[in-house]
């Protein structure tokens, strides 16, 4: 039966309970004759049954309640661990992007060293280059000179 049902059924035995037990008590408050025992006792089990009857329903809708009361802290719980588990997650991704992004730029600076060196050493030969054609220049024309000269 549905929450909604049981609602609907409790109202209903509370209705009936409300006109019952009066009318109980006034069939019990009159005279004893044979005719009304058995109208007062039919009306007292009745008023006992419809009351019963809205006492079992109310007891299950608040079991139910208690129920989903239950569930709901268990999720909440639940949820708590799973946003823990990935707010570790996320701080392990920040560390392994902090270090990847240290790593890169070291490699850069590493790489920007290197190069400055080979420009130097590319500007060292161009100088060598420079002065071995200066001195190939200026061998031939001493040699030019010594052959005159002897």
């Amino acid at each position: 039966m549905t929450a909604e049902n049981r609602r609907v059924l409790r109202m209903l035995c509370k209705v009936v309970l409300l006109v019952s037990l009066p009318l109980t008590g006034f069939v019990w408050a009159l005279p004893e004759t044979s005719a009304l025992l058995p109208a007062a006792l039919a009306l007292t089990l009745l008023s006992v049954a419809v009351g019963f009857g809205a006492e079992v329903l109310a007891s299950s809708t608040e079991n139910e309640l208690t129920a989903f009361g239950q569930r709901a802290l268990a999720d909440s719980q639940r949820r708590g661990q799973e946003l823990e588990m990935q707010d570790e997650k996320l701080r392990q991704f920040d560390r392994i992007v902090n270090l990847l992004t240290e790593q890169n730029h070291t490699l850069r600076a590493k790489l920007i060293s290197a190069q400055m060196t080979l420009q130097r050493h590319m500007e060292g030969l161009d100088t060598l280059e420079a002065s071995a054609a200066g001195i190939e220049d200026f061998v031939p024309t001493q040699a030019g000179f010594a052959s005159i000269a002897h």
